[in-house]
């Protein structure tokens, strides 16, 4: 009996060890995997225009004019104003603080050292009025940022469920922003009307949208394709005109265009009246959209889920641009791909420092032939600056 149950036990053990040879080689590693394209020659992605390199580029309010930002280290940066068309540069400003929004007419940079909101004319540089004291929700480390939206004459916050506010550095909690979604008005910081949200915001993805006399609030899904609730309420008075769920998963990838997307189809359409654009059917299972420019990258798992399936379309028309598949990239997290004028596929691959909120890992391109499925080239890890200025110019 005892040499039974010796024998057991050693078959056992042998399971064991086996088992953990097998869990060794089939769960995930935890250390950092190299970049896909780690080893492939270093090209820049050549620009046809006279942009400096290292600047982050931006729309402004008026579209013959996009701003770069540069950082210069402690706590100072500049912003600069080109035409779009030319590069030429047309004004400079250095200051402390953040490019914190727009409104329809103005750029709206805030210098917490002055306790000043400077809104800024984004043809000639200027300063049209000062707002000081600023808005209370700009004064806070952990601010409101991503949830704000700004007209000429109010700034919109929306307060997430389970968001503190803290207002300086001894960790206090400012409970003066109710949950929800606050209109105030610039100059005397009074609350012009509160409305709360359609579910509980328990997270913020997406800016308030405003659009003519509307401003459009998502609320992240709150099950797993079940999609976004979202409302629609006056600017002026935020009286609520509508709300609905979406049926899809919701990408606002602009002031000017929304997305759709469920298991069956992608569409563009107006949020404020629900009007369908464009619609693509097909299978677009796991769907991801990105936007670059005019154009919209579709990617999504291949229907007998062996790797991925691509789509790129004019995002404006919807029109089919190139289609082919892609492997599954295990190193990195692909965002999209985009097709220069002379046919060359570039994928971006992107992805943020969840430990660093606002910092990347990586954000690179990659040249790849579809045909061939052959990588050819690749810009440095770090190519945010070319990423933000390729929407603006024609490749």
């Amino acid at each position: 009996m005892m040499i039974k149950l010796i024998a057991g036990l050693v078959v056992l053990i042998a399971l064991l060890i086996g088992g953990i040879g097998f869990f060794r080689e089939y769960i995930p590693d935890s250390a950092p995997k190299p970049y896909f394209g780690t080893n492939l020659t270093i090209k820049p992605i050549d620009i046809p225009l006279p942009y400096s390199n290292g600047l982050i580029y931006e729309a402004s309010p008026d579209p013959s004019i996009i701003t770069g930002l540069r950082r210069k280290g402690s706590g100072r940066s500049e912003v600069t104003g080109f035409d779009r068309k030319t590069a030429k540069m047309l004004w400079s400003i250095n200051f402390s603080g953040e490019l914190i929004g727009q409104t329809d007419k103005e750029i709206l940079m805030y210098e917490p050292g002055e306790s000043t909101v400077y809104f800024i004319n984004p043809v000639t540089g200027r300063t049209t009025r000062k707002v000081s004291p600023q808005p209370d929700a700009l004064t806070h480390p952990s601010s409101l940022y991503v949830g704000m939206a700004f007209t000429d004459l109010v700034y919109i916050t929306t307060k997430p469920l389970y968001g503190s506010v803290i207002t300086d550095k001894e960790g206090v909690i400012d409970t003066t922003l109710h949950i929800g979604i606050t209109a105030k008005n610039w100059l005397t910081n009074e609350t012009v009307w509160f409305l709360p949200p359609v579910k509980q915001i328990v997270t913020i993805e997406h800016r308030p949208v405003v659009s003519g006399d509307k401003v459009m609030v998502i609320n992240p899904e709150q099950k797993i394709r079940e999609g976004h609730s979202y409302q629609i309420v006056s600017l002026k008075t935020g009286q609520e005109l509508y709300r609905g769920v979406t049926e899809g998963t919701y990408f606002p990838l602009g002031k000017e265009r929304f997305f759709e997307r469920t298991n069956a189809f992608v569409r563009r359409i107006d949020p404020f009246t629900q009007k369908e654009i464009w619609r693509i059917d097909g299978h677009f299972l796991f769907g991801q959209l990105s936007e670059m420019g005019d154009q919209l990258t579709i990617i999504s798992r291949h229907a007998d889920g062996s790797q991925n399936s691509v789509r790129i379309v004019n995002s404006v028309t919807g029109k089919p641009i190139k289609e082919f598949d892609l492997p599954f990239f295990k190193e990195t997290v692909i965002n999209g791909a985009f097709i220069t004028a002379d046919n060359r596929v570039f994928l971006h691959f992107k992805e943020a420092d969840s430990k660093k909120p606002g910092k990347l890992l990586y954000d690179y391109w990659v040249h790849y032939d579809p045909q061939t499925r052959s990588a050819l080239s690749r810009t440095h890890f770090h190519s945010e600056s070319i990423t933000s200025l390729i929407p603006f110019i024609n490749l």
